[in-house]
């Protein structure tokens, strides 16, 4: 009998902590449930905003803006020595990449056809070596970034231009702006990449 109600005694016991128990579990699964919902909340406010991602700037302290850009070139005439050239335009020679034979070609004539005899083309091939070209990126490009569940948009905005002077024998042929004055794209790209090439340098 004895044995008996020491059982009771040690099963009235067990109850009893359960009961304890039972509170705190339940306050710790509010706890957990509730911090849940602020993360979430926090999260989707992060996803829903636009940051800046990084700037592409070349040469941007050399000229103000594009619009000063075009107006130093529109200043060299035709016939300019080139020391006249470099000395209007306030740029040292050495800023400058010297062009190939196939990139001043395609700066003058673009991507058309050059036909005719061989004696006609040699000539111009001729005539093409005697071009000395200049070229000088400037480029300004400012990039946000909104996030997703596992990918960023990026947008890019601004100009990617170059700066391409072509010489004839010491005397200035031409002086244009190229490339591309208004950049305006989208892109999507996986979060994690980003991060990667972000804190590593690392592109995949």
């Amino acid at each position: 009998m004895y044995q008996w109600i020491q059982i009771l005694n040690r099963w009235r016991a067990m109850q009893e902590q359960t009961v304890n128990i039972n509170p705190v579990v339940i306050e710790t699964s509010l706890f957990f449930k509730k911090l849940g919902i602020l993360v979430l909340s926090c999260i989707a406010l992060f996803l829903s905003t636009c940051m800046p991602i990084g700037n592409q700037e070349i040469n941007s302290n050399l000229f103000k803006s594009k619009e000063d850009m075009k107006m130093r070139a529109a200043e060299l005439k035709p016939g300019m020595s080139k020391k006249a050239v470099f000395e209007k335009i306030q740029i040292a020679p050495e800023k400058f990449s010297h062009m190939s034979t196939q990139e001043v070609q395609m700066s003058i004539y673009g991507n058309s056809m050059v036909q005719g005899s061989p004696e006609q083309l040699e000539r111009f091939r001729h005539r093409l070596q005697t071009y000395d070209g200049f070229s000088l990126p400037y480029r300004d490009i400012k990039s946000s970034g909104s996030l997703g569940f596992g990918t960023m948009k990026v947008n890019k905005q601004g100009y990617d231009l170059k700066l391409v002077l072509i010489f004839e024998k010491d005397r200035l042929l031409r002086a244009s702006v190229d490339g591309n004055q208004e950049v305006n794209q989208d892109d999507s790209q996986y979060l994690w990449t980003t991060v990667l090439k972000k804190t590593t340098g690392i592109g995949f």
